[in-house]
């Protein structure tokens, strides 16, 4: 075996090992690439955007401020004594 045809078998699979290197990077960027893309379709599920937020926290508060309301009235109803018969 002459030296030429050592270092062409070593270029070979240097080569071959590139290429194996290469489809392996290739695979993990396509699965990189459908999570990415599944994150995006699932967003809207999985969070709240902020305007969504604004408004339920806005009805909540709402509601509280009604409570609160009808508690105070309540109680200062039973301080003066007139819910007594």
């Amino acid at each position: 075996m002459e030296m030429s045809d050592i270092f062409l078998t070593l270029v070979g699979l240097v080569i071959a090992m590139l290429g194996w290197f290469m489809s392996r990077l290739a695979d993990t960027v396509n699965k990189l690439e459908q999570n990415i893309n599944s994150c995006q379709t699932h967003m809207p599920l999985n969070y709240v955007l902020k305007t969504d937020y604004k408004i339920e926290m806005s009805e909540l508060k709402g509601m509280i401020a009604s409570q609160s309301s009808k508690i105070d009235q309540i109680w200062k109803h039973m301080r003066t004594g007139s819910g007594k018969d």
